[in-house]
C-alpha cells in the first residue's frame, strides 16, 4: 500500500518503462508419436514456439508455468508434473501407452518492434435513470468494452503476420475473415524489472493501418486495435507472492 513518502519527489513512468507483449496461440502442436511406455517427457520446440506466454497463471515475473501449456495423449488432456518453459520441455505424471499420438497447445510470446505507443481503455455501457418524486438522475452500468491501440515502426513482415493467416501454400499469407484471437499483456517496469503486469484475454486484433508510408526519412508504420470483452488482470509485484 502507498505510504506517499515520496509525494514531492516521485518520478513518473514514461514509455521506456512501458512494453506491449502479444500471445500467439498455436494448438494441435505435434509432440511426436510415443515409442515404448517409458517416456514421460515431449518438447515444444522454443525455436519455434518460445518464449513461451504465460496464458492462465498470471505470474508476477512473466515466466509461463506447467498451467500454461497442455499436452494431449491421442486427444485426451495428459496431467502435466514439470514445464521447463527454457527448453519447452512438458513431463507428464504417467508415460503414455506404446504409439500413443502426442499433441499440445502451447502460445508463443512475440514483442514486435519497433513499437511507439500503447493506449489501454474501458469503454462502460452507461444509461441514466430518472426517477419519478425525485429531480436526482443516477447512473446504471452494464457491459465493458476494453480496448488497446498500439502504432509500430515498420522493421520486417512480423508485425502483418500477427494477424495474416498462414495458408496451405509455404510463405503465404491470408488476411482472415474475423480478427484472430490472441493473449496481451502490458508490463511496468521500473529500471529493467518488472512492477506490474496488465494481462489482457480473449483479445480480438486487428489493423488500424496495415501500412501507412510516406516519401522520405520518415519510417513507414502501422498499427493495432485490440478489442476484449473480459476485464484485464493487474499483478502489482510487490504485492504477490
Amino acid at each position: 500500500m502507498a505510504t506517499y513518502d515520496d509525494l514531492y519527489t516521485a518520478l513518473p513512468k514514461t514509455g521506456k518503462d512501458v512494453g506491449v507483449i502479444f500471445g500467439v496461440i498455436h494448438t494441435g502442436v505435434s509432440l511426436g508419436t510415443q515409442t515404448g511406455t517409458e517416456n514421460k517427457s515431449f518438447t515444444f520446440d522454443p525455436a519455434t514456439y518460445g518464449p513461451f506466454y504465460p496464458r492462465e497463471s498470471y505470474p508476477k515475473d512473466f515466466v509461463s508455468t506447467k498451467a500454461d501449456v497442455t499436452v494431449y495423449d491421442d486427444g485426451v488432456e495428459a496431467t502435466i508434473s514439470t514445464w521447463t518453459p527454457t527448453t519447452g520441455v512438458a513431463e507428464l505424471s504417467a508415460a503414455p501407452d506404446d504409439k500413443s499420438v502426442m499433441t499440445g497447445d502451447v502460445v508463443e510470446q512475440r514483442e514486435l518492434y519497433i513499437a511507439q505507443n500503447a493506449k489501454l481503455t474501458p469503454k462502460r455501457q452507461t444509461d441514466d435513470l430518472d426517477q419519478l418524486r425525485n429531480s436526482t438522475t443516477r447512473k446504471t452500468y452494464g457491459n465493458t468494452e476494453w480496448t488497446l491501440t498500439a502504432d509500430f515502426k515498420v522493421a520486417d513482415l512480423e508485425l502483418m503476420k500477427l494477424i495474416f493467416e498462414e495458408s496451405v501454400t509455404e510463405g503465404r499469407y491470408e488476411y482472415p475473415d474475423e480478427p484472430p484471437l490472441i493473449y496481451c499483456a502490458v508490463l511496468i517496469e521500473e529500471a529493467g524489472s518488472i512492477e506490474g503486469i496488465i494481462y489482457c484475454e480473449d483479445v480480438r486484433a486487428d489493423f488500424t493501418d496495415m501500412l501507412n508510408a510516406k516519401a522520405g526519412k520518415d519510417a513507414v508504420e502501422n498499427g493495432f486495435e485490440l478489442t476484449f470483452g473480459s476485464s484485464p488482470v493487474l499483478v502489482d509485484v510487490s504485492e504477490s507472492a
